[in-house]
């Protein structure tokens, strides 16, 4: 007769599951160095050569060139938006990973442009996430150290984020670029301008002055019911 089999004890079974943890740990850290060093290959395909933690303008309009994504297009803010990043034209190292880490892991450009376009649709069809989008923008493209934004990069970023949706928005932009009412917009001008745009419509039909916005917008409505 065979030799019966030691029945496992709670200890047994213990130092079994332990193992398995360990070899999956183990296995585990490999897949994320593995990841990690492809990562870093493709980021520093983009810095410049004297800081390869940071891509800077350049290397930003190369990446953008290679997953197809226009400078014109509201795709490069909705990027830096889920990168989290905190200056416009810039992508520091953590910011890069974070992202290509997080939900999916990217390791080419195709991958990444495909993520890109579902970014973009679920922001514009969320209304809470495209609000949250449109105010991040405001720290993310004023230059740095300044507590407003110039008018050339306020209109041009109102013309991409709004424009398509809010149709008020061209002669808005029309107004402060003729009648030049402001030199900078500040952070309540932008936050306003969101606000604006759901609560009055393209004939300014239902503007009530007595409300609380900023002068600046009063001013807008004068100018077109003077046209």
């Amino acid at each position: 007769m065979p030799p019966k089999r030691k029945a496992a004890t709670a200890n047994d079974t213990a130092i079994i599951q332990r193992k398995l943890r360990i070899a999956k740990k183990k296995q585990t850290t490999a897949l994320n160095k593995t990841f990690n060093e492809k990562c870093r290959h493709w980021f520093e395909k983009y810095t410049d050569d004297d800081n390869r933690e940071l891509i800077s303008p350049d290397g930003c309009q190369a990446f953008f060139n290679d997953i197809g994504v226009s400078l014109e297009s509201v795709l490069p803010m909705i990027i830096g938006y889920k990168m989290k990043s905190i200056r416009m034209g810039y992508i520091t190292w953590e910011e890069w990973l974070n992202t290509m880490k997080s939900d999916l892991y990217f390791e080419d450009d195709d991958r990444f442009s495909l993520a890109v376009l579902d970014w973009e649709r679920s922001i514009m069809n969320d209304e809470e996430e495209y609000k949250q989008f449109y105010l991040f923008t405001f720290n993310y493209a004023k230059s740095n150290g300044q507590k407003s934004m110039d008018i050339e990069t306020a209109t041009a970023l109102w013309h991409i984020i709004l424009e398509a949706k809010y149709p008020i928005v061209k002669s808005f932009i029309e107004f402060v670029q003729v009648v030049k009412p402001v030199k900078v917009i500040n952070k309540d001008q932008w936050s306003s301008m969101l606000d604006f745009c759901k609560a009055v419509p393209e004939d300014l039909q239902n503007y009530d002055s007595t409300s609380s916005w900023p002068v600046l917008f009063d001013d807008y409505v004068e100018w077109r019911q003077s046209l």
